[in-house]
């Protein structure tokens, strides 16, 4: 058995996982000996890279492959582009704006002075209360938490709620909750919602394009401007999906394991079955693709690494992967590519170009 299996058990189980999670579709005969082949070759390819280089720094196992093509890859670690350092930022009630390093202990302040929140490190968890019956007519006071590129983020509502934002996302809500009627929040970009179920107090996730109503349910939601599609994914319990600003809009009910999309394209909601792994992986700060186009990923990268990303060549644009990525650089995860699809690219500060190589094939 090769030294860096033994050394790195988990990771070579996550590849060899993955790796049986796409042959599924096919017999399961098939997908079994996929398998044992995968793991076989893996075992001879990293003992013969032993035996020819012994100063690597680090090994790292991926899998990644084009539309019915698989490669195991062992890169080693270069040394990680210089990208940019924007904090957390909070907007409180009264305007003002306030960094959140992941290195801070402090509590957030309302305009009248109240400690409303705590800061731990990359988490905030506000005090549980809610605006009670003789207080109805009182207005809500919102924050709003901005989550840069290259950062995550989780923030706990006053009524229990967790939300895990990811990289490039911004959620508007209220410090407090009204004791009856719903609770509203305002989602651009990704998050994860683990929400505190009240029969009385439906949660709605209001995006620019669906609305998602929940009693109390685990789901994920994915919004991002830049993207085609606007997508949540349900993990527990169940909720309920409409188009926004569209009083005939139907409501599509979600079981687990389903998505329900909208396509700017088609301009259509539309309901499927899903492996939920593939969307919540970025809560464990994986990168997952399946079968996806090169320009759908690097906005991926883009917002995982903080970087700017342009890509030189139509070709290169469509090209469709199929990868698992954890704690590579984007250097490493680049080069995964190009054993794939040859392409060069180039670095400055933290913009990447990627250009088409003439000899790349359709």
């Amino acid at each position: 058995m090769a030294k860096w299996v033994k050394d790195n058990p988990s990771s070579f189980k996550e590849s060899a996982e993955l790796h049986y999670l796409i042959t599924r579709s096919f017999e399961q005969e098939n997908a079994e000996q996929y398998k044992e082949v995968l793991l076989s070759k893996f075992d001879q390819f990293i003992e013969s890279k032993r035996k020819r280089r012994k100063a690597w720094l680090q090994y790292a196992a991926i899998f990644i492959g084009a539309v019915g093509i698989s490669t195991l890859l062992i890169l080693r670690n270069e040394e990680s582009i210089t990208v940019g350092k924007e904090e957390v930022t909070i907007v409180l009630d009264n305007g003002a704006t306030k960094e959140l390093s992941n290195k801070d202990t402090s509590g957030i302040v309302s305009r009248t002075n109240d400690v409303i929140a705590e800061q731990d490190g990359s988490k905030i968890i506000y005090k549980k209360v809610s605006i009670e019956q003789d207080d109805l007519d009182k207005p809500l006071v919102y924050n709003t938490l901005n989550v840069p590129y290259g950062k995550k983020f989780e923030v706990v509502l006053s009524d229990g709620t967790q939300v895990y934002l990811n990289s490039g996302s911004s959620l508007t809500y209220p410090t407090a909750f009204y004791a009856s009627g719903p609770r509203d929040v305002e989602l651009t970009g990704e998050a994860y919602f683990t929400v505190q179920s009240d029969s009385l107090r439906p949660f709605r996730v209001n995006t620019k394009d669906l609305d998602t109503k929940v009693l109390g349910t685990q789901f994920n939601l994915s919004s991002y401007p830049d993207d085609k599609t606007v997508h949540v994914v349900l993990v527990e319990g169940s909720l309920s999906v409409k188009k926004s600003n569209d009083p005939a809009s139907p409501h599509l009910l979600l079981k687990p394991n389903q998505m329900a999309s909208y396509s700017y394209g088609h301009k259509k909601l539309q309901l499927t079955d899903v492996d939920v792994s593939r969307y919540i992986a970025w809560k464990e700060g994986v990168l997952y693709f399946k079968n996806e186009d090169f320009s759908h990923i690097t906005k991926k990268l883009e917002r995982h690494y903080n970087v700017t990303i342009e890509i030189k060549g139509d070709l290169l644009k469509s090209e469709r992967y199929t990868g698992r990525f954890k704690t590579e650089t984007i250097e490493e995860v680049l080069q995964g590519f190009q054993r794939i699809k040859d392409f060069d690219y180039k670095i400055t500060n933290d913009k990447i170009v990627l250009t088409q190589k003439n000899n790349h094939r359709p």
